[in-house]
């Protein structure tokens, strides 16, 4: 028979504070869905979702760092982590060298194979140590200096960009090639989808970038995305080697 929780567990967790959509989103992620072997009694993890990567781990915490002004990606991360495939995380928010080291939070990344073998993981695990007290503290500084201002009276224009980039080449330079340009009328820019295999050379992964246009004083053009779009392409291939994969 299934262990029933007792009342005053029941009731701490109908008491229990709301989650925010982010965390509801990092607990979904990392739920383990259970079946029970009709031999035994005894219950089995297994997997009912698409497979994970440290794309997802970052994606999900860059969700929270939102909240707090954005996280800084460095490189490094505790020997017990996949050397490829982990960063240290900070705070986005650095205003000299000596706030550097009040600014990290910790590491994230996938669990190292020959400490996963250890443990008889047969999954890929990824996980994240972070100190809260400072994202706390940063969520607050960040709802304080909130400002609003009115909603844009012209649409926003989405362009997406397929490239082909070398591998070691990282999103962050992705962006700073692009902001470089001094293009006012860029309003974001993000990695939608990340893949290597079939049709993608050895030594490479495309990476699928999707830009936003927006100008508060008139309706874009297409003459003008298209130059802008140009601009970008020029701008990636010549620093970075890039190569846009037909759409």
């Amino acid at each position: 028979m299934e262990p029933q929780p007792r009342p005053a567990e029941r009731a701490a967790f109908r008491n229990r504070p709301p989650l925010s959509p982010e965390w509801k989103r990092v607990i979904r992620n990392a739920r383990a869905y259970y079946r029970r072997d009709r031999r035994s009694a005894r219950k089995r993890p297994v997997r009912l979702c698409s497979r994970f990567s440290f794309a997802d781990l970052k994606g999900d915490l860059d969700s929270i760092g939102e909240l707090c002004g954005g996280f800084r990606w460095e490189d490094g991360g505790a020997d017990w982590l996949h050397a490829a495939r982990c960063g240290s995380v900070n705070l986005n928010t650095v205003i000299s060298s000596e706030a550097r080291n009040l600014s990290s939070l910790g590491i994230a990344g996938q669990l190292a194979r020959r400490v996963a073998e250890k443990l008889k993981l047969r999954q890929d695990v990824f996980l994240a140590e972070l100190r809260l007290d400072p994202v706390y503290a940063a969520m607050h500084a960040a709802k304080e200096a909130r400002r609003y201002e009115p909603l844009p009276r012209f649409p926003a224009v989405e362009r997406d960009f397929s490239l082909l980039l070398a591998d070691g080449t990282k999103f962050s330079e992705v962006t700073k090639t692009i902001q470089s340009l001094g293009i006012g009328e860029i309003h974001s820019i993000e990695a939608t989808d990340l893949f290597r295999g079939k049709n993608v050379p050895a030594g490479k992964y495309s990476l699928l970038v999707r830009v936003m246009f927006q100008s508060r004083e008139a309706t874009l053009t297409e003459a003008q995305i298209s130059d802008f779009s140009g601009r970008i392409v020029a701008a990636l291939e010549k620093q970075l080697g890039a190569q846009l994969r037909a759409q």
